[in-house]
């Protein structure tokens, strides 16, 4: 599931333009008359859809009578970023790019009634029995993997005179192109007792494709009254904020292997449009004339994300209504990092004080 990329790139608060001519300021670093680098990592946080794969059905109709709650997935994980900028002119162009690895796992338990029988269905419906069902309990162990990972083009311009300068000391509008992956692997084992039952593995990759505008640029603390004891510190301040139209295409790939049965594989594609939005917070401590350390915080939604909908278990072949599918629904993430700057011109990072 793991893509081979190389990103230059992280998280990059944007790029805002401030001063001289040839000198231009990031809300991750400052550049002066040469190029910077911006590497770092940290933690990152994701939402996705609960996964609802196993059943319960009606001994009688043999109609599905709900879905089981395999997996809940909203879990931590770590994560690189890295950036690289130069200024070009009155602009700054900059490729950035973030990758973050999150895992989660569990298990759940289902127990028939007198009425109800607990089962695993088919990813199709087959002819003759399409559902592994349990002889008391059903146990089923679920696993997710989940890349999420981005790379990106921006260029930034200042807007001269900074807007609302009581609030900010610099800002910048910037527009650029996105590839962004969420790539998934799944695992679930069911058994009873000490019989397996079954195993379905899955591999559930969609790719973004789009392009975005931002704005962002230095703020001050002094509307909360610690702007002086922050600028005492040496700390520095930036956000930016960014929306952006992609088009989300998804690939599903299932394999359900029954003990007993024969196991079925399906394949299904999904073209979508997602909207993502974001804001990203750094602060920033110079460390000396060539780097500084900044502490990166980016939380971002997605509109669309793929929402497996499975096959209904019926306790044989008939009856079933709701097929294997690919729905959609949103996700939330968040990555904090800590980076390290690097100024790699003939000139310092910073100007001389």
């Amino acid at each position: 599931m793991y893509k081979s990329l190389i990103l230059l790139a992280g998280t990059a608060l944007g790029v805002a333009a401030l001063a001289p001519t040839a000198s231009a300021q990031t809300a991750n670093v400052v550049a002066v008359e040469g190029t910077t680098l911006s590497v770092g990592g940290g933690s990152a946080f994701l939402t996705l859809p609960d996964t609802r794969f196993t059943c319960r059905y009606d001994n009688d109709s043999g109609d599905t009578v709900r879905k089981q709650d395999n997996l809940d997935f909203s879990d931590y994980g770590g994560g690189l970023t890295g950036s690289i900028q130069t200024p070009l002119g009155g602009w700054v162009g900059a490729v950035h790019g973030f990758w973050s690895s999150i895992s989660n796992d569990n298990t759940n338990t289902c127990k028939n009634t007198g009425s109800t029988t607990c089962a695993a269905a088919n990813l199709v419906d087959q002819p003759g029995p399409s559902t592994v069902s349990a002889v008391d309990v059903l146990k089923a162990r679920t696993s997710k993997d989940v890349d999420l990972w981005g790379a990106a083009v921006e260029l930034d311009r200042p807007t001269g005179a900074p807007m609302m300068p009581g609030l900010f000391h610099s800002t910048y509008w910037g527009a650029g192109f996105d590839v962004r992956g969420l790539d998934q692997d799944m695992r679930i084992k069911g058994h009873d007792f000490t019989t397996d039952l079954f195993r379905y593995d899955e591999t559930l990759n969609t790719t973004y494709y789009g392009g975005f505008i931002s704005f962002g640029g230095e703020y001050t603390l002094g509307m909360l009254g610690i702007g002086g004891l922050w600028e005492r510190w040496g700390l520095r301040s930036f956000f930016e904020a960014h929306a952006g139209l992609y088009s989300a295409n998804t690939d599903y790939n299932g394999r359900f292997t029954p003990v007993g049965l024969d196991p079925s594989k399906l394949g299904l594609s999904q073209n979508d449009v997602a909207f993502i939005g974001g804001i990203k917070f750094e602060t920033r401590k110079q460390l000396s004339p060539r780097t500084s350390l900044s502490l990166l915080s980016e939380y971002e939604y997605y509109s669309s994300v793929p929402d497996m909908r499975y096959n209904d278990g019926d306790g044989g072949a008939d009856g079933i209504v709701n097929k294997t599918q690919i729905g959609n629904d949103s996700a939330f993430s968040g990555r904090t990092s800590l980076r390290l700057n690097i100024g790699l011109g003939s000139a310092g990072l910073y100007p001389a004080q």
